[in-house]
């Protein structure tokens, strides 16, 4: 919870016991009256959020209660006032404005976000429009200096368009996400990328099905505060929305469950992503000359370019670094290795591999995931690692462990806490690419695997 809801509360609870005990309602209204003022401040300072609105509601029902029981509270009124105080407290608690981890990095972090139109591809995802190409958004982050008057950017741009399709994902309501808006990253949009007389080396980074850029921040800030650029699409269509500068929307439409041709339909998918990372590819090979204005111009390492992803954007990741001889690393989350085509499978990946993963997923849609990723190794070249982090589960390589202490409950996040699997995910990311896409020394990223939580195969 935020600093002054927490006063607010605590305020509110002394409210609260001074009207039960105290026949002299004097200090009731003190305090009453100071929770008041931490509301009205909380409000300004703080913003509004729906967790929140049984804490602030429940400053007239006290006051009503003082006016009609002058004396004493009545057993029933206090067990009610007493119910309703605890959900004014859980409510904030398991759905928090979370804050993100302090990257701790030596640099901070810059992020820019770019429309890319693709006008050699045809939009196979809108048979409706017959002269649509594909586009797509992608969002930057790098290391960079920054203004000290300048403010962080939110975790989530247009919240209001993302809510609803949010809560669809989820089945909630539309009004859940919305406290999302409140958070801030570590990030700061336009402030000038740091030099580096080599360049920084590049990361290109695929979000799972229905997932978006913005749910692996933990990750590209971690990475951008020690010299990398990170650079994240919204593959359009695939995820959960994409919204484009004109405010026209890629709603999703990849759910072909129940489909007669899915599996044809799955492969021009995996196609259609596959090609969407050598196009960006060509796209920072102009930012890097200057063709696309930015202060990235002239400060990328296009002989550093390593491919990541999660879920089905680790299969992206792995098809691109099969295909695209531009990408010299591949390090894959929890990867769905389904769609990955079997030529794919049969002839492996031949640069630097690292796929890290829950311990099974045996009970899942996908229990051949596993015998499927050991054929892919069996032929791929050295180095290559598959690892498995105990007690986590597939959305543990996302930031969803951050939205709610309670959020195993109704998705699947595992027993870890974020503090000890995020941090483990980063380093474990950071020192593969550390060794094996920048040739620095590896013993801190050996020194990681010997973690009691990683299991290695």
């Amino acid at each position: 919870m935020r600093p002054f809801e927490i006063l607010t509360l605590v305020l509110i609870s002394g409210t609260l016991v001074a009207l039960m005990t105290h026949k002299d309602r004097t200090v009731f209204l003190y305090l009453l009256l100071a929770a008041i003022a931490s509301t009205i401040l909380q409000h300004f300072i703080e913003g509004n959020r729906w967790q929140f609105a049984p804490a602030v509601y429940s400053l007239p029902v006290l006051y009503i209660v003082h006016r009609f029981q002058n004396d004493s509270v009545n057993i029933i009124i206090k067990a009610v006032l007493i119910i309703w105080f605890g959900t004014a407290v859980l409510l904030p608690w398991i759905i928090p404005v979370f804050t993100l981890p302090d990257p701790g990095g030596r640099y901070s972090i810059g992020t820019e976000t770019f429309h890319w139109t693709d006008s050699s591809r045809t939009e196979w995802f809108t048979p409706e429009d017959s002269t649509d190409v594909r586009e797509i958004m992608i969002q930057l982050w790098y290391p960079a200096k920054i203004p000290d008057t300048l403010q962080p950017e939110p975790y989530l741009d247009f919240i209001n368009l993302r809510a609803e399709t949010m809560a669809s994902a989820g089945n909630i309501p539309s009004f859940f996400p919305g406290h999302l808006e409140h958070i801030i990253t570590n990030s700061y949009g336009h402030v000038e990328c740091l030099e580096n007389s080599t360049g920084h080396p590049v990361l290109i980074f695929s979000h799972g099905i229905t997932s978006s850029r913005h749910l692996h921040q933990v990750l590209f800030e971690y990475l951008a505060s020690r010299g990398y650029i990170i650079a994240a699409p919204d593959h359009s269509f695939d995820a959960n929305l994409t919204i484009f500068p004109d405010k026209q929307l890629a709603d999703y439409r990849s759910n072909i469950t129940g489909h007669p041709d899915s599996v044809n339909i799955r492969k021009q998918q995996m196609d259609t992503r596959g090609l969407d990372i050598s196009f960006i590819i060509d796209q920072l090979e102009k930012l890097q000359n200057g063709s696309i204005k930015s202060t990235l111009n002239g400060k990328l390492d296009l002989q550093k370019i390593a491919v990541a992803g999660h879920s089905y954007g680790g299969s992206t990741a792995t098809v691109a670094a099969h295909k695209d001889e531009r990408i010299k690393a591949c390090a894959v989350l929890d990867s769905w290795l389904s769609p990955v085509p079997e030529p794919i499978i049969s002839a492996g990946i031949h640069v630097p591999f690292l796929f890290m993963g829950r311990p099974t997923w045996e009970g899942s849609d996908y229990p051949g995931n596993y015998p499927r990723l050991d054929s892919l190794l069996a032929h791929s070249s050295e180095p290559k690692y598959r690892m498995v982090i105990k007690n986590t589960l597939h959305q543990d390589y996302t930031d969803i462990p951050l939205f709610s202490p309670i959020i195993g409950y109704v998705m699947q996040v595992g027993d870890l806490s974020p503090a000890i699997s995020l941090t483990l995910i980063n380093r474990l990311t950071h020192g593969f690419l550390d060794k094996h896409l920048l040739g620095r020394n590896g013993k801190k990223f050996d020194q990681i695997l010997m973690n009691d939580l990683i299991i290695r195969f």
